[in-house]
C-alpha cells in the first residue's frame, strides 16, 4: 500500500514542466482578457470620438443643419429585397481604390 502511495504522489507531484503548463495556460488566459480590453477601449473611443464630433457639429450649425452622413449615401436599387438590412460602413473603413 505505501509503494503504491509513493507512486502515486510522485506521478502528481509539481514538477517544473507541469508548473509551467499551468503558468502558460493562466498567461494566454490573461493576454486573451487584456486584448479584449483593448479591443473594447478602442470601440468606446471611436464611439465617443463620433458622438463629440455629432455634438460639435450641432453645436456649431445647428440641428436643423446636421444630418448623419451615412444617411446621405446612396442606397442601392430598391428592389424586393429592399426590407433586408444593409451593411453601412464607416467613412474610415472604406478605402477609394
Amino acid at each position: 500500500m505505501l509503494e503504491w502511495l509513493r507512486r502515486w504522489v510522485l506521478s502528481h507531484a509539481p514538477t517544473p514542466e507541469k508548473e509551467a503548463e499551468k503558468a502558460l495556460y493562466e498567461a494566454r488566459m490573461a493576454l486573451y482578457r487584456a486584448e479584449q480590453r483593448v479591443r473594447d477601449a478602442v470601440m468606446y473611443a471611436e464611439y465617443y470620438r463620433e458622438r463629440v464630433s455629432f455634438l460639435k457639429r450641432v453645436k456649431d450649425e445647428g440641428i436643423e443643419n446636421v444630418t448623419d452622413m451615412r444617411a446621405m449615401r446612396p442606397y442601392a436599387a430598391q428592389g424586393p429585397s429592399s426590407s433586408q438590412a444593409t451593411l453601412r460602413l464607416h467613412p474610415k473603413a472604406v478605402t477609394n481604390e
